[in-house]
């Protein structure tokens, strides 16, 4: 499943541009995005409705990835480079707390546009950070076949009875979203040291935590509940399952913000206004939630046929997403499990 774990607190700083523009000819009205590579690549989302918008605004869009989502910050902090960007988008919530200094704290969206949105997802709205997309984090496991799972967890805590000790991968939060996401759940309700007795793994990556648990190391992984649109995709819908965790589900939300610059980008670029109704609209919403393997913020979007039969998404967890807040949690893994602080 590409696209769903990204790194975001390691990895060597890089800060130039991996690939260059949709339109190398940058005449007339427009708007330039920064993103990770998968986001706006070469047969990414962005790539794909490039011409659509232009089509139907006018506007042009121009493209500039880094490899990861991390990297957009190295590149954000050279004031040169910002004065060319409209938009950053694929952040989420944690990242874009880091890119605030950088981005305009301004309210992008009036009180018709926010009642579009999925009620779950209106909290996580706020000045200069406009949602466009979300995972909903949890267990996967294996319900059928060798090395299936007879019982699933209910709650946090069961992660440390014996029947489930050694069963499950979860990834590390230095370098992987979902996992430092795993650990804000925990807080407060189960320890570090506890929950590091009880896991198999503690994977560098989603990529290669998921890819221990298909091998079998493991029958049950951390992941996104669009896991299962995935194997519904490979017509496996009957051989996984998910765990239904009485605290919720973890969201991890991404969105776009509007790159803080010299003037009053809004007033003097009406593109960038068009392009966050745009990313918006139910249908593009749809091949938004296609390409990347995430969930659409906005109600009554038409799912793609795998994303049809998903559990509903009904309760999100109590996290905290303050930086103070993520800082501290990773200084105490550190401290916790790898002896070594951060």
């Amino acid at each position: 499943m590409k696209n769903l774990g990204k790194i975001m607190i390691l990895g060597t700083i890089w800060s130039g541009i991996l690939s260059g523009c949709v339109s190398k000819r940058e005449e007339g009205p427009g708007v330039r995005v920064l993103t990770y590579s998968s986001l706006g690549g070469k047969g990414g989302f962005l790539e794909s409705v490039a011409e659509e918008f232009r089509q139907k605004t006018a506007c042009s869009l121009w493209i500039e990835t880094t490899p990861g989502a991390m990297q957009v910050l190295s590149y954000l902090e050279e004031p040169v480079q910002r004065e060319r960007l409209d938009i950053l988008m694929g952040v989420d919530e944690i990242l874009f707390e880091r890119a605030r200094p950088y981005l305009m704290e301004v309210e992008l969206l009036g009180a018709e546009s926010i009642a579009r949105f999925d009620p779950l997802l209106r909290p996580r709205i706020r000045k200069g950070f406009v949602p466009v997309d979300y995972g909903a984090l949890t267990f996967i496991y294996k319900k059928q076949g060798q090395g299936s799972m007879q019982r699933a967890p209910a709650r946090l805590k069961d992660l440390l009875k014996p029947e489930f000790k050694k069963k499950w991968i979860v990834q590390d939060p230095r370098a992987s979203s979902p996992g430092l996401l795993f650990f804000m759940f925990t807080e407060g309700l189960v320890g570090i040291r506890e929950l590091s007795r009880s896991w198999l793994a503690l994977a560098p990556g989603w990529d290669s935590s998921y890819k221990m648990f298909l091998s079998g190391e493991a029958p049950m992984v951390w992941s996104y509940l669009s896991s299962l649109a995935y194997h519904a995709s490979k017509g496996e819908q009957d051989l996984y399952g998910h765990v239904r965790l009485e605290e919720g589900f973890p969201l991890q939300v991404e969105g776009l913000g509007v790159v803080n610059r010299a003037g009053n980008r809004l007033e003097q670029n009406p593109c960038i206004r068009k392009w966050i109704g745009f990313v918006l609209d139910p249908v593009i919403q749809a091949r938004l939630v296609e390409k990347q393997w995430m969930m659409p913020v906005i109600s009554g979007t038409v799912l793609p046929g795998p994303f049809k039969n998903l559990p509903p998404v009904d309760r999100a967890a109590n996290l905290s997403g303050e930086l103070k807040e993520v800082e501290r949690i990773l200084s105490r893994f550190g401290r916790d499990v790898r002896g070594d602080g951060i």
